[in-house]
């Protein structure tokens, strides 16, 4: 696999997202025989408030997972390179045919899906933060900053050879922009580098 880091700061109105992006592409995959993924709800390993004023639980952990999924299928479908199956319309597809998401991601065997609902690869990922840390004056509520932080990794994996095509690996905070800008970004850019190595 070739290894393509970019650490930058993307300049967003006047507000500053600085972000460290890693993404890995397995050359030796054939590229062009994916056309359709299924992209599967990413797992969360939230941290919850301490004492050091670190919060990395903003909203629910379903809504979390939905903010990525969905962020995700909206930039691979503007690629329009491939066809998408997320959501509610994956959900639905499995239950059709008695699956579950759990019967695939816990064994990481996904040749059953494949082959159940017609996808040639699977996204999965994993939410690290979501969310915000501050400081604060000791003993108040006087919070003197905060700042937003989201990471996440995303794996793209062939369905039939359980072989990995892509993998991402990614991190941003900002003082001004909350977390869902950041995910939005984020996303965004390791859509578009995938774009630039396999176009």
């Amino acid at each position: 696999m070739k290894k393509y880091a970019i650490l930058f700061l993307f300049l967003s109105g006047c507000a500053t997202i600085g972000k460290t992006l890693e993404v890995d592409v397995n050359n030796d995959f054939p590229h062009n025989e994916v056309q359709k993924i299924a992209i599967v709800a990413f797992e969360t390993s939230l941290a919850e408030e301490g004492t050091t004023g670190i919060v990395f639980k903003s909203s629910s952990v379903e809504n979390v997972k939905t903010v990525f999924t969905g962020i995700m299928a909206r930039e691979l479908r503007k690629w329009e390179r491939f066809a998408i199956l997320e959501g509610k319309t994956l959900e639905k597809e499995l239950e059709s045919k008695n699956l579950g998401e759990d019967d695939f991601l816990k064994t990481e065997n996904y040749s059953s899906l494949g082959r159940s609902i017609g996808v040639d690869a699977i996204i999965v990922g994993e939410v690290e933060r979501y969310g915000y840390s501050y400081t604060k004056v000791p003993l108040s509520r006087v919070i003197l900053s905060q700042t937003f932080a989201v990471s996440f990794k995303a794996k793209c994996i062939d369905v039939i050879t359980n072989e990995t095509i892509w993998t991402a690996d990614i991190e941003g905070t900002s003082k001004d922009d909350n977390e869902r800008v950041i995910a939005s970004v984020l996303i965004t850019e390791a859509v578009n580098t995938l774009k630039a190595k396999l176009n």
